[in-house]
């Protein structure tokens, strides 16, 4: 029976987001920022013509914004978080099995399916319908296959593409599209290609796999075979447990106050205690770090790490903070007198599957109540909001939040920034 693969892919998927509660934004040339306002991480077809590339620091398009030829968004990960679960909840239904590959990607595996190209249109129609994202599907033997189609797809009315099967069919496909199209190929591996006179899909899939094996391991190899249509990648149904979790962000400013910085340690601290839970993973050590601006030369060289290692792995937020604060606090110490920071992360170590984990014969009845603790907020947090309960310290200052004045309302996740209609 001949595998059959399906990629589905948000169309733009954070402009779609931003244009599903703002009509006004539709056949717009529209941009999304990253973290602080930064540079463009998400582009609408617009401004994809202008041209606005991918990737351009904001002070360079800054331009065309106040001329409004282009309108500029703040990341809204809230939103984008929910509607793409949304998104993946729709389409588990349409195959045998799904694999969510990024938040605005996934695999569904179809084999088997007498009709899959009006499977995926239905699908496709449902999830406009029901979340009102629009997608475009990719069908193909292999996952490599699968990606390919579904670039091709974006073009064409139906939004639908099915690769052929090995063959003739697919030689023709294959020998239309650049090299720099396939899955996993970047600007370091195109530059060896290049010098082997490899310029389209056809002449990578025509290469011995021996010969790719040899220049970049079995990772290379598989490329090569899964463009021949043997399916080398597996759908994967699960996320693999983590083996780490870091959580980071950088400031609008350059830091200097301690509070500043407990604030957004906490925060980070409370972020990460929250992921370790969802996942059942908890930390047997846990890092705190700081970093000066990079981009300054006068930057003072404060920068550092300290790491705290639980005598029981722990996935408690009050037991995560109080070692990440302790470990802020000497940090800024140790930058004194003229420490300025522009960064801030923590990151959990040694993680375990917390209902597994190697515990002690002391100290039970406080673990089990900052269980209980973790657990509330958790809750609290689902129905309320994450501001709803937190640490003391996260409430020491808001000046180190990132620049986010373009950031449009969590329309679907907030009881006071619903959509008011009337």
């Amino acid at each position: 029976m001949l595998r059959q693969i399906a990629l589905i892919d948000c169309n733009s998927f954070y402009v779609s987001c931003e244009r599903l509660f703002e009509p006004r934004l539709r056949s717009k040339a529209v941009v999304v920022l990253s973290n602080n306002d930064g540079c463009v991480v998400a582009r609408s077809k617009e401004a994809k013509r202008i041209p606005v590339e991918m990737g351009v620091p904001f002070f360079e398009i800054k331009d065309l914004v106040e001329t409004g030829k282009v309108i500029a968004l703040s990341s809204n990960y809230t939103l984008y978080g929910d509607l793409s679960a949304r998104v993946m909840t729709t389409l588990a239904g349409f195959g045998r099995s799904q694999e969510v590959y990024s938040i605005d990607e996934c695999f569904l595996d179809l084999t088997g399916d007498p009709k899959p190209t009006e499977t995926m249109i239905a699908a496709r129609c449902r999830v406009l319908r029901d979340v009102g994202i629009p997608t475009s599907v990719g069908i193909g033997p292999t996952k490599t296959l699968a990606k390919l189609a579904s670039e091709i797809a974006k073009g064409l009315p139906a939004g639908v593409f099915v690769m052929p099967p090995p063959g003739p069919a697919l030689a023709e496909v294959l020998g239309k599209l650049p090299v720099a199209e396939v899955w996993g190929v970047g600007p370091a591996f195109q530059a060896t290609l290049r010098t082997w006179n490899i310029k389209t899909v056809l002449d990578l899939a025509r290469l011995p796999p021996e010969r790719m094996q040899r220049k970049y391991g079995v990772v290379g190899e598989r490329v090569v075979r899964e463009l021949r249509g043997e399916a080398c990648h597996l759908l994967v149904e699960g996320p693999e447990p983590k083996q780490t979790i870091t959580v980071s962000r950088s400031f609008s400013r350059d830091i200097a106050a301690l509070p500043d910085l407990r604030a957004a340690a906490s925060s980070f601290a409370e972020r990460a205690a929250e992921k370790a839970r969802s996942g059942h993973r908890a930390a047997g050590a846990v890092t705190a770090w700081l970093s000066a601006n990079r981009f300054k030369a006068d930057a003072p060289d404060c920068g550092g790490s300290l790491t705290h290692v639980f005598p029981v792995a722990t996935n408690s937020t009050p037991e995560l903070v109080n070692a990440v604060d302790a470990m802020v606090r000497r940090l800024w110490e140790l930058g004194q007198p003229e420490g300025r920071w522009k960064k801030a992360g923590v990151l959990l170590l040694d993680l375990v599957d917390d209902r597994a984990r190697q515990t002690s014969l002391f100290g039970e009845v406080e673990r089990e109540r900052a269980g209980r603790i973790s657990t509330a907020l958790d809750e609290a947090s689902r129905r309320f909001g994450t501001t709803a309960l937190c640490s003391g310290t996260r409430l020491l200052s808001k000046n180190w939040k990132p620049l986010a004045g373009r950031c449009s309302p969590r329309r679907t996740t907030r009881w006071n920034e619903v959509l008011e209609v009337g």
